[in-house]
């Protein structure tokens, strides 16, 4: 009977303490969402008002307003572009220190690590003044590229790991039957990675699409990303609440895509000795 007890006040405990955690998550979200269908004055009124007349006007504007929308086309295409180099170099070069293990091999994999482990701040002027003498400020090459040097080292790094996990007497069979090394990565390592190979996409492209530093300060206009933006509206002399509030719920849509249709590769690719 204690024990029962003691089980229920633990769960009652648990379930609490979760129920805590989702009001502090989900609240915010919520604010934000419902905020995207009040008019300006509505979501300025003190006290908030809870019940409302839904207006649609903000995203009236976002969809019908040609720099909203290139904001998100930009921040896709960057994502997807840093998603696509990110497996492109990442696989090989995670396949290679899996598999040809030294001591230089390690201190490349640490060193590889140690760069995305490197302060935004530390490098965003580099970057600035490297991006200036190419003449690509403002352009999506230059954003994408910086977003591929904070995401290729953790591509590599957790598909490293993973390969690390990866059954050799696999490849040593696909060896015999007298495949080569692009033959035992396209037909045997891969489909073998192929939940970590989302995993790691949706990393990728999460990083990159919530990404504002290096973005705010490589873009002024053309290459303008989502969160730059909703930071521009901000600055403005009129504060625009619902417009902000209706680019940030857009914003939300992939990241809530993604959980919903690939979370269970994530949590496998993810728990399969990628992070240890």
């Amino acid at each position: 009977m204690l024990g029962r007890r003691r089980s229920r006040r633990q769960s009652i405990i648990i379930y609490a303490l979760i129920a805590l955690y989702l009001l502090f998550v989900l609240t915010p979200i919520v604010w934000v969402i419902q905020g995207s269908f009040k008019t300006t004055s509505q979501a300025l009124q003190l006290p908030p008002q809870l019940i409302f007349k839904p207006s649609f006007d903000a995203y009236r504007k976002v969809f019908l307003g040609g720099g909203l929308q290139k904001a998100f086309f930009n921040s896709a295409l960057i994502a997807t572009v840093n998603v696509a180099l990110s497996l492109l170099l990442g696989v090989p070069a995670g396949y290679a220190l899996a598999r040809w293990r030294s001591n230089a091999t390690e201190h490349i994999a640490f060193w590889i690590l140690s760069i995305r482990m490197a302060p935004a701040f530390g490098i965003i002027v580099p970057m600035f003044i490297l991006m200036r003498q190419a003449r690509l400020l403002d352009s999506l090459v230059s954003v994408a590229l910086v977003h591929l040097t904070i995401n290729l080292p953790l591509a590599i790094w957790l598909l490293r790991s993973y390969f690390i996990e990866l059954p050799e007497e696999v490849e040593e069979s696909a060896r015999l039957d007298g495949a080569n090394l692009l033959q035992l990565l396209w037909s045997v390592v891969i489909p073998m990675s192929m939940p970590m190979l989302v995993a790691v996409s949706a990393l990728v492209f999460m990083i990159s699409w919530n990404e504002f530093l290096f973005a705010f300060v490589l873009t002024s206009s053309e290459a303008v990303t989502v969160p730059v933006l909703i930071t521009a509206i901000a600055g403005t002399m009129r504060f625009d609440w619902p417009l902000m509030s209706a680019l940030a719920s857009l914003s939300l849509v992939p990241a809530f895509v993604l959980v919903a249709y690939i979370q269970r590769h994530i949590v496998r690719g993810l728990t399969m000795g990628a992070i240890r």
